[in-house]
């Protein structure tokens, strides 16, 4: 069984369907009855973790075959920069591409537990297409509130899913926009009995729960051991914080001895968090956003007081890295480890390089990246990617004519 206990004043919330505590708007954190985490391998995807998810009835699972991601071990880069234990989680191959997809499954269910029967999100993207495709396997109505100059690529993908969408002038760039959005999809969401799904812990506590079991299963990869540090990408902080509840649990159940160092990257021109960490103060909205980065290019972070509570605890760190750099680490996963992702997934393996120059990595360490989302989601990253990479015309007799 589960409850939700408010991270502030420390009060149960009895309405199970809440963002944030009644009494004094903090946040809610989903806690669990036992500290065990029995597995339950009949279960689908992420749902053999049922113990530790909102969940009162397997009836309600909608799973569309999330989780279970790949744990690769460097082919070369790692080695390049004397990192010879490190690792890509690729959650590029969830059934839409991205990590979303845990979440989505389980904001779902927890929809049709509580008897709804529509939800509502604001999204850069990939969470507005995993809700999107989950909505409607499990026959649910979707409205999704995205950015302005949300890539095409995404925007199409959840349009094939069906649901409502609409771009809002100026999110994602303008904190009074953002914070705006966000406060009217809730009170959308309130007045027509709808559920709330935007992927960060101060407004969907329940459906978050379904990231952390990313960290379940790295520890389960490495064979009951833990990294020594995980890298993440950071646009709302939600998938980092909840990583680190992840690792917390696991370790309270008992699979794993220690937890890893937690890094949180972000690009610079939209740093609002890694600016905090570096200046050892609190979070300040930005004025705007000077970064391309997709999905992880917000002003104002709405898990941000987490992520740095986190970092603290986890002994981690935070990066910026510059959007150049980050399109170059693209191309070097696709190249040299076969692995194509989306900008905002490749800005892990920037921040690793950049770590190892700086020394904040001995080369001792075993490493992990969180791979966030599969390269297909930008269509404009690609074009960067291959612009510059012609394909010649020839003729079939030149075929045989071809030098190693």
């Amino acid at each position: 069984m589960y409850r939700l206990e408010c991270m502030t004043c420390g009060r149960i919330c009895v309405d199970m369907g809440a963002a944030s505590c009644p009494h004094d708007g903090g946040f809610l954190d989903v806690l669990y009855d036992s500290t065990e985490i029995p597995l339950r391998d009949e279960l689908p995807g992420i749902w053999r973790f049922a113990a530790h998810l909102p969940l009162a009835d397997p009836e309600h699972i909608v799973s569309l075959g999330e989780g279970d991601t790949p744990l690769l071990r460097s082919a070369r880069l790692g080695a390049d920069i004397g990192l010879p234990r490190l690792y890509f989680k690729n959650e590029g191959l969830n059934p839409t591409g991205s990590y979303k997809d845990r979440i989505a499954s389980v904001g779902i269910s927890y929809l049709r537990q509580l008897g709804m029967s529509a939800w509502a999100t604001v999204s850069s993207g990939n969470a507005g297409a995993a809700l999107s495709a989950f909505g409607a396997h499990a026959g649910a109505n979707g409205y999704v509130f995205t950015l302005e100059r949300a890539p095409r690529a995404k925007i199409a993908q959840i349009i094939a899913y069906g649901p409502r969408i609409m771009s809002v002038r100026g999110m994602g760039y303008d904190p009074k926009i953002d914070a705006a959005t966000w406060a009217n999809a809730r009170k959308i969401c309130e007045s027509n009995n709808w559920l709330m799904l935007i992927t960060a812990r101060r407004y969907s506590p329940q459906s978050m729960e379904g990231a952390k079991t990313i960290a379940y299963e790295i520890c389960q990869q490495m064979k009951g051991d833990a990294p020594d540090v995980v890298y993440v990408p950071v646009g709302g902080g939600g998938l980092i914080s909840s990583i680190w509840k992840g690792f917390r649990e696991w370790r309270a159940a008992g699979h794993i001895e220690r937890l890893p160092r937690m890094v949180a990257i972000q690009p610079q021109g939209c740093d609002p968090l890694s600016q905090a960490w570096r200046l050892d103060r609190a979070i300040e909205p930005l004025d705007d956003c000077a970064s391309a980065i997709s999905g992880i290019i917000l002003t104002a972070p709405p898990d941000g007081d987490l992520v740095l509570n986190d970092l603290r605890e986890s002994g981690g760190w935070a990066v910026s890295i510059a959007d150049e750099v980050t399109y170059q680490a693209q191309v070097e996963l696709a190249n040299s480890e076969g692995l194509f992702v989306e900008p905002a997934a490749a800005i892990t393996w920037a921040a690793v390089k950049a770590d190892r120059v700086a020394g904040r990595l001995n080369g001792d360490e075993k490493a992990v990246c969180v791979l966030t989302g599969i390269g297909f989601k930008d269509s404009k990253a690609i074009q960067l990617m291959t612009d510059d990479r012609p394909v010649p015309l020839v003729e079939v007799d030149d075929i045989m004519r071809l030098e190693p």
